[in-house]
């Protein structure tokens, strides 16, 4: 049973990097959020992710959760700035594994708490990932003063399907936070 549990845990130890995603907002409390009907997107050189087929990707999936959310894109006079940067970092994860017995159960002078004798041993193992962050913004147009930021971490996943994906998932949950601000209700 031992065995069972402490490789259960260890396998959720490993998966761990692959599940987490960190979601969190701030914003301008005073900014009229509620009368915002338009935006217009800014492209800048920070925007775009160094493959230009997922900064078109995640450019698109902007605009559709902005259209969902009911705004509209316009071309001059918009009542917010719209962008978006992404950053990326590689880290490593180290797990280890042990097993092992000892020659007698309890605790023998000298020996340790697991007695005379046994055996066992350990594993280390290297897990390297890539962390993004993807952070979105909304500036006002006459100052250009950021009134919003969302920004969405996850363990990038490897095909671009997958990363299109994650895109959809940090937009659904920014999205439900704008709409406690709209709802007057905060982050």
């Amino acid at each position: 049973m031992k065995r069972v549990l402490g490789l259960a845990f260890i396998l959720a130890l490993m998966a761990a990097p692959a599940m987490a995603q960190k979601i969190t907002i701030d914003y301008a409390h005073d900014f009229d959020f509620p009368s915002v009907t338009t935006y217009a997107y800014v492209d800048t050189a920070e925007s775009n992710a160094t493959n230009p087929l997922m900064a078109s990707r995640v450019t698109a999936k902007l605009k559709e959760a902005l259209a969902r959310g009911g705004l509209t894109e316009v071309a001059e006079n918009p009542d917010i700035y719209v962008t978006y940067h992404f950053t990326s970092e590689k880290n490593t994860s180290y797990n280890t594994t042990s097993m092992g017995y000892g020659g007698y159960g309890g605790y023998h002078r000298g020996w340790g708490a697991w007695g005379m004798g046994g055996m066992g041993t350990s594993t280390t193992y290297a897990t390297t990932y890539t962390e993004g962050t993807l952070i979105f913004d909304a500036y006002e147009p006459e100052d250009k003063t950021l009134v919003w930021r969302g920004t969405g971490t996850v363990t990038v996943k490897d095909k671009p399907e997958k990363q299109v994906e994650q895109v959809d998932a940090i937009l659904k949950k920014l999205s439900d936070k704008w709409k406690k601000i709209l709802k007057g209700k905060g982050k």
